[in-house]
Parts: C-alpha cells; structure tokens; sequence
C-alpha cells in the first residue's frame, strides 16, 4: 500500500473516524451508568522497632533500617492466604480466598517503614468495613508471626497512621478514562477502516494508478483535467483554456506516435461508467484545428451520448445501417467537423453492428476524409464495441478517474486483445489537477496561462 493510496483514503473516510471517536467517547460515557461502581478505603500503618530506652543513635538507625526491611517483607505476608483467610471469617463471606484476594491490595513505599492496605467493594461502608478486617487481620498475623515462640513481647510493633474511611467517591468507573478509553477504541477502529478501505481501493484515480501491480494495459498517452465548465466542446467553445490545451496534447501524440493509424480511430470507454464523448468530440475538433478533415461517428447504439451531447437529431447511423438514409444526407457539420448522429438508438446494437454495412460506411467515409473518428460503447460488459473497433485502425480506451477500477480496465484490455485489437493507448478523463493524485503533467494545468488571444 503507497503513500498516495493511504493519504487517498484518509481524505475520503476522515469523517468516519472523527464519527467512530465521537461515538467511542460517547460509549464511554454512557458505560459509567451501566458499570457496577468500585470504592476503595485505604488504611496506614507504621512499622517500628522497639528500641531499649537509652539506645545510642546508632542503635536507632539500625533499628529503624530493620523496620524499613520489615515492612517490605510484610507485604507478602499481607497477601498470604492466612491473612486473606483471617479477613473472610471475620466478614461472613462466602467467596473464596483467589476472589477476596482481588478486593485487596498493599502498598510499601520505598525505603519507608509505612503500609497502605486497601479494600475495594461496590459500597462505601462495605469497603470502609473490609479495609478494617483487613487491618485486623494483617495486624494479628504478624503479631503471631513476631512473637518470640518463648513468651515475651514481639520487637515489632504495628501502629495505624490512618484508620480506614468511607470514601466520597467511587474509584471506578472514571468518566474521564471512560472517554478517553472510547475515543481510543474509536481511533483505532477507523484507522483500522482506513487501512481496509486504501487496501480494497483499485479505482483508477490518475495515470500514476494505471499500470500499477503488473497491469498488462496500454501507456497513458495523456490526461484531461478535471474541468468546470460543462461545455461539450471546449476546444471551440473554450480554446485558449486548460481542458482545450489538454485535448490538443493528446491529439498531438496521438498524431505523432509511431505505427498508428489514424485513418479510422476508435475512442472506447472501459467501462459504462466511464465517460469518452467529451473526449471524442474535442479529439475531433483539436485534429481539425490541425488541418485534418474529420468525420466523427456516434457508434454508440446504446446511448448515442455524442448525439444527446451536440443536441443533434434526424436520421442518423442506425438509419443508414438498415438502408433507411444515405450517410451524405445524415451528416451534420458542427465546428467544422462531420458529425454522424446515432440517429434512433436501438435494442440489438450488435445485429446492426456485426453486418458488412457498418464496415462499409466507415471505409466510404474515410474515403472522403482524412480520419475518422468513432465515439463506441464501452468495452466492458458490451459485444458490439468489438465491431466498432475492428472497423478501427487504431483503437484508444478511455478511462473516468475514480470511476472504473484497475481490474476492469485490465479486463478491457485483454477482451479487446483477445479478438487482435491492441489499444494503443489510455487516455485518463477527469483527471485530478490537485491532490494526492494528480499526476505531474496535470497538475500544471493550474498554472498554465492562456495564450493572448
């Protein structure tokens, strides 16, 4: 997975992770509500040593160090089961010393002869009474355990600092951590989206994506940017613009790319969700600017969107293929360049495609023009774009930025190779000028000024 495919999808699925974190912090908020709360009370005690009265300084040091070394010892006592044992008898509980012993817990801070014993429950009173057993019981323990086995007095004395309290407030559940808990399970759920998401994109979103992952498909011989204007034919309409420049450029290589003839060349989308009139059209009026006499035939039976897209009507190619109207009488000139309508589209594009009519018709009009150009249906899923392009010299696919995806067009690719048609090229339409993907040829189109008039 690139760079460029990763920043992709976080571009378009930002939202769903700022939607997944607001909704994990909201999760955590209402998981408060649900939670059984925990309070904790916490008793100190103090370990010491008694000293004999008069002992030297000496003698308090060490015995102070020895009750530093005590009450590190007596946290293991503390959890012993003897302990634990001692706090459930005293309480009447029913649980067992592994599930009482999670209820507890004892802190020795370092190099300090002071304990901090605490005891969880879902009430206040219940942990205020729980730390006390444990208090009692831990004190008692140790007692035993000091006593010397003679008779006398145990060295070690155990002295409470701070009696066990029932605390204001539970110590769980948190709302804070609660949220924050959630906004991270959130984050990590649409990062996870994310990455899913960029590694099941295979949309073809520039050229720099065409070709990629061992593609076998024709080279991109040029881009067409992204435009705002509507107009269907730009290069007449709009001529000192962007998207005008961009259709010369590809007129221009196509023109001048070795061992392809432009007799008869056909213009066919991938995909139908691919869009070639606009291409097709201008392609015709860029060659026509250069000096060339083109007849532009609408081969798409299906939808005639080079028919819609011009506002032409009248009799046109379905007509002259079932021997209704000459294709002389059909013609219509827009800008220069001869336009030959779908005339009435038609169920069975394919019978009328497939006879020697269509062949025919295309070879008279390159007869009396210098190229012609034929806008086809999509190679994908039809049949009837094979006849149009083997009525072609020279066949260019045509492909929507994020539309098709690199499988389908690769698809497109080997179906039209599969019957001895080898595209010549791929020409990316509505292509990116900005972003992620904008490939470096396109994204000049920004800066390109117009040339004075």
């Amino acid at each position: 997975m690139s760079a460029t495919t990763l920043l992709r999808a976080i571009r378009k699925w930002w939202w769903t992770v700022v939607a997944l974190v607001v909704i994990g912090a909201a999760a955590g908020f209402g998981a408060g509500f649900v939670m059984t709360p925990v309070y904790q009370s916490t008793a100190q005690l103090v370990v010491t040593y008694d000293a004999p009265a008069g002992a030297a300084s000496s003698d308090l040091v060490q015995a102070n160090n020895y009750a530093v070394q005590k009450a590190y010892a007596y946290t293991e006592i503390a959890m012993s089961p003897r302990v634990i044992e001692e706090v459930i008898a005293s309480l009447g509980l029913a649980d067992t010393v592994e599930v009482v012993s999670r209820d507890l817990s004892i802190e020795a801070p370092l190099n300090t002869p002071i304990l901090a014993l605490s005891a969880d429950a879902p009430t206040a009173a219940g942990a205020q009474e729980k730390a006390q057993a444990f208090v009692d019981a831990f004190s008692q323990t140790v007692l035993d355990i000091e006593t010397p086995s003679g008779g006398g007095t145990a060295p070690i004395r155990i002295d409470t600092l701070q009696e066990p309290l029932a605390p204001e407030e539970p110590v769980s559940p948190d709302p804070l951590v609660n949220i924050a808990l959630g906004m991270a399970c959130g984050l990590a759920v649409g990062l996870i989206w994310i990455a899913v998401a960029a590694v099941r994109d295979r949309r073809v979103h520039g050229a720099a994506s065409v070709g990629v992952d061992g593609d076998e498909v024709p080279r991109v011989i040029g881009s067409i940017p992204a435009r705002a204007s509507g107009s269907a034919t730009e290069v007449a309409d709009a001529p000192l613009s962007a998207g005008a420049e961009a259709y010369r450029t590809v007129a221009a290589v196509l023109g001048h790319m070795p061992d392809t003839r432009l007799d008869i060349v056909a213009v066919v989308p991938a995909t139908p969700r691919d869009r070639s009139s606009a291409l097709t059209v201008n392609l015709a009026l860029a060659m026509t600017e250069f000096g060339v006499r083109v007849a532009l035939v609408d081969a798409n039976l299906r939808s005639g969107s080079v028919t819609e897209m011009l506002a032409l009507d009248g009799p046109g190619l379905a007509g002259v293929l079932r021997g209704e109207t000459e294709a002389a009488a059909a013609l219509r000139t827009v800008h220069g360049v001869d336009v030959l309508p779908v005339g009435e589209t038609t169920q069975s594009p394919a019978e009328l495609m497939s006879g020697s009519a269509f062949t025919a018709l295309v070879k008279t009009l390159s007869e009396s023009h210098d190229m012609v150009i034929l806008d086809a249906a999509p190679a994908l899923p039809l049949s009837d774009t094979i006849f149009a392009a083997s009525a072609a010299g020279s066949t260019l696919l045509a492909v929507t930025a994020g539309r098709a995806t690199r499988p389908q067009l690769s698809a497109a690719t080997a179906g039209l190779r599969a019957v001895g048609i080898d595209p010549v090229g791929v020409v990316v339409v509505d292509a990116p000028v900005g972003g992620v993907d904008a490939d470096p040829s396109t994204s000049l189109y920004r800066d390109l000024r117009a040339a004075r008039a």
